[in-house]
């Protein structure tokens, strides 16, 4: 005989399962949470390449030939960030630019402390910034200077930089990069 069904109105027999809708609930507004959070704070990444301090860039330049990468960026900048990760993480493009230029960090605080240190303030001016991320390539013995700015991938940084690299051979592989251009 098949089990007599329940009476017009009278819902179903069987309990609702509360801990499991609870634990559900629970579970999705962690996730959310996590979300968010990993949103506001992306991982750390372990850059490759060896920033040099901005008061020895000149002089290393001077001495090995080499023109300055100057690399002008900001802790809340998005796209610095994805640069940071897909270019200068990459132990590849590291050697590269370690092998072509003299590589400096200049971080723009004005956002965090109202204010940036007189010799990025000084940088910023002369290399008319108005961007982050801005890459510069200077040579301290002639005023001209190549920029770009933005991000625009891996792949076309690594251009622009094998681009504006002329003269400079890269250890290893014994090609030296193609002309420069802006």
């Amino acid at each position: 005989m098949p089990p007599a069904e329940p009476a017009p109105g009278s819902g179903s027999s069987r309990p609702l399962p509360r801990a499991l809708l609870l634990l559900a609930a629970a579970l999705l507004v962690a996730r959310v949470g996590t979300g968010v959070w990993e949103e506001r704070h992306p991982p750390a990444v372990e850059e490759r390449v060896s920033w040099r301090p901005l008061d020895e860039a000149r002089a290393e330049s001077e001495q090995t030939h080499r023109p300055i990468l100057y690399e002008f960026s900001a802790d809340w900048c998005a796209p610095c960030q994805a640069m940071s990760r897909e270019v200068f993480s990459d132990p590849d493009a590291a050697r590269r630019i370690e092998a072509w230029y003299i590589p400096v960090r200049v971080l723009d605080r004005q956002q965090e402390e109202g204010r940036n240190p007189a010799a990025v303030d000084s940088l910023q001016r002369a290399y008319a910034i108005n961007g982050f991320p801005t890459l510069i390539v200077a040579w301290p013995d002639r005023p001209e200077f190549r920029s770009t700015s933005g991000y625009r991938g891996r792949q076309q940084t690594l251009q622009w930089l094998a681009s504006n690299a002329t003269g400079v051979r890269l250890p290893g592989i014994g090609a030296t990069p193609g002309p420069r251009s802006r």
